[in-house]
């Protein structure tokens, strides 16, 4: 990726901004104010008052980026042509690499000023709905939050985040990784911004249940497998045994690696969605040149078979992962779906974080560790050992519960109690830590509801069957027998030299 930094600097005359500005390329290794022309070409498409728009291409791939420098107008009317430059160009570069950056002359919330400032909540409006039409999002930042400092050493000194860089769909997905570091403004009233390509290390996702691998055919029978304890080979060399919710929570973990298979096996949704249809256009030109011909109306059918499951199976898995609710079902509006999905890896992403001192760590693994840090002390720390008085709590309680209510509270749960609960959550959302999703319950019902040694399920969300200001946490188990497989007598019924639960 290309090494690039953008500086709002006045005056690169002076001596003092000049040798700043050397620094900053020797020290990020710039090739952008003078370029060697052996591996790059810079073209300039369209110069305006308030940006400049060029095309870099790599000549090693040949592949362009478009950006876009900016120097907003400090008059909010002036800002007008700028955005509807934007709007203009997203309609032109909406599968190409387009980077957009500079003074924007803008914030874009009020966390993005410090000191006093005048009523900006207009412009501020009217620069976030400019933004959301050209279809951009922030790239993830780092280093100093305000960009521009007035330099008053006055009780009106003031802050603010006018610079920044914006990016398109398609830059997040050939640069993933990319971010820009906001560093000190040196010798200028604004911060420079450097950009880092794919340099972070990227670790093994999390297991996540996707809902489409319970319309496979071999999802029932490895769930039976694991649970009744018919799963050989090194998963399973021996019985599970010892408290109820310890077994359940290990056949948990063994399913994983099933899933994870059983993914990889299904390939990349949307490439499959492709190939079936070309194979159905295939397949309907064969027909086209021979109606009669029932080989290739047989044919095409089952393409047609084919292309629908696969674009259903594509739907679930980006409706899953968008988490968009209101996506009516047959909607086919993939572009929806994957920006979606781009903004919430672009928001999900923390790049650095301020400890308990102030202290500002960077490195992903120091990161992780202060994460880790904060809930151990929050969780396991002394503070939590110090009793506390209820008469503090009233104070703040909106309600104080009835002996009644606590008792009702206490009540042990049901199988019953937690299948309401755990079907009254979406199929998208998961009930517990470990992403199994309401949906993977719910298709896995008849099975995990047979285990005799118990059924665990530990449920932490607000359903619709429960009232808003309470939410359901429910651990339920039964212990009719120990762990030895296979379903209480009661639900099951032979079939052969099978035993499945009665459905």
């Amino acid at each position: 990726m290309l090494n690039i930094a953008m500086w709002n600097v006045r005056g690169l005359n002076k001596r003092d901004h000049q040798l700043a500005l050397k620094d900053m390329v020797s020290e990020y290794r710039l090739h952008f104010l003078a370029w060697d022309e052996n591996l790059i070409d810079v073209h300039i498409l369209s110069m305006r008052e308030q940006f400049i728009h060029y095309c870099v291409t790599n000549r090693v791939d040949d592949e362009p980026v478009f950006i876009t420098v900016t120097y907003g107008a400090s008059e909010v009317i002036a800002h007008l042509s700028l955005w509807t430059t934007l709007e203009t160009l997203v309609e032109q570069y909406t599968n190409i690499p387009w980077l957009v950056g500079g003074d924007f002359n803008a914030v874009r919330d009020l966390n993005e000023v410090c000191g006093i400032s005048g009523d900006i909540r207009m412009a501020m409006d009217e620069f976030n709905t400019d933004i959301q039409e050209a279809r951009l999002m922030s790239l993830p930042m780092q280093g100093e939050w305000y960009t521009w400092h007035n330099c008053s050493t006055s009780t009106r000194s003031l802050w603010k985040r006018l610079d920044r860089f914006l990016i398109n769909d398609r830059w997040l997905a050939k640069f993933p990784m990319s971010f820009y570091h906001s560093l000190t403004p040196r010798t200028s009233d604004h911060s420079p911004l450097v950009i880092h390509g794919d340099t972070q290390q990227q670790h093994g996702g999390m297991f996540r249940f996707d809902n489409y691998l319970a319309l496979s055919s071999d999802f029932i029978p490895s769930m039976q497998n694991i649970w009744q304890h018919k799963m050989v080979g090194v998963l399973m060399q021996h019985k599970m045994v010892g408290v109820p919710m310890f077994a359940v929570t290990r056949k948990m973990k063994a399913l994983k690696l099933i899933f994870r298979t059983l993914k990889r096996n299904k390939g990349d949704l949307t490439l499959n969605v492709h190939l079936a249809k070309g194979f159905l256009d295939e397949a309907q030109n064969l027909v086209s040149s021979d109606r009669q011909n029932e080989l290739y109306l047989c044919l095409e059918h089952c393409c047609r078979i084919v292309y629908a499951k696969a674009a259903k199976l594509e739907q679930i898995m980006l409706q899953q992962r968008a988490k968009m609710q209101w996506m009516k079902d047959g909607d086919q509006c993939s572009k929806v779906f994957f920006r979606k999905i781009a903004q919430r890896r672009v928001t999900s992403r923390i790049l650095q974080i301020n400890d308990e001192n102030g202290t500002t760590h960077t490195e992903q693994g120091e990161v992780a560790l202060e994460f880790l840090a904060y809930y151990q002390n929050l969780l396991g720390g002394t503070r939590r050992r110090v009793p506390m008085d209820i008469r503090y709590l009233r104070l703040w309680a909106r309600h104080i519960i009835t002996d009644e209510e606590a008792a009702h509270l206490l009540l042990p749960f049901s199988p019953d109690d937690v299948k309401q609960a755990v079907f009254d959550i979406a199929e998208d959302n998961a009930p517990g830590p470990d992403d199994f999703s309401s949906g993977f319950f719910k298709a896995a019902w008849l099975v995990v509801r047979s285990y005799k040694g118990g059924v665990g399920i530990f449920c932490c969300g607000e359903t619709s069957s429960t009232p808003k200001k309470s939410h359901t946490l429910a651990l339920a188990t039964t212990t009719t027998a120990d762990d030895e497989g296979g379903a209480p007598a009661d639900e099951e019924e032979k079939d052969g030299d099978r035993r499945r639960p009665k459905t």
